[in-house]
């Protein structure tokens, strides 16, 4: 009886140490109050100003949804959610 290989799967520990540290940064911010949108920019280590520039939103807008006096419209969460590789739920409050 010949024994089945397993298969091993690598992944490059730089790539998952990424993922995991911008999750737990992303957790710690929300648990902190943070809207999730500043929590996401916050973990990808973006300023407002680059958003701004990557997503086409105003940085004042920006700033106006992270301190929640701004409920951004579907055409401004698109941008921002694509601009940080999120879906649109993930930006939702």
């Amino acid at each position: 009886m010949t024994a089945i290989p397993k298969l091993r799967i690598e992944y490059p520990r730089e790539e998952i140490r990424s993922q995991s540290q911008s999750f737990w940064t992303q957790l710690a911010w929300v648990s902190a109050g943070a809207s999730p949108l500043m929590a996401w920019r916050r973990a990808a280590r973006m300023s407002v100003a680059d958003l701004a520039r990557a997503s086409g939103v105003t940085p004042e807008i920006i700033t106006a949804i992270e301190s929640r006096d701004h409920i951004p419209n579907r055409l401004e969460l698109v941008a921002l959610s694509t601009s940080l590789g999120l879906s649109v739920g993930d930006l939702e409050d």
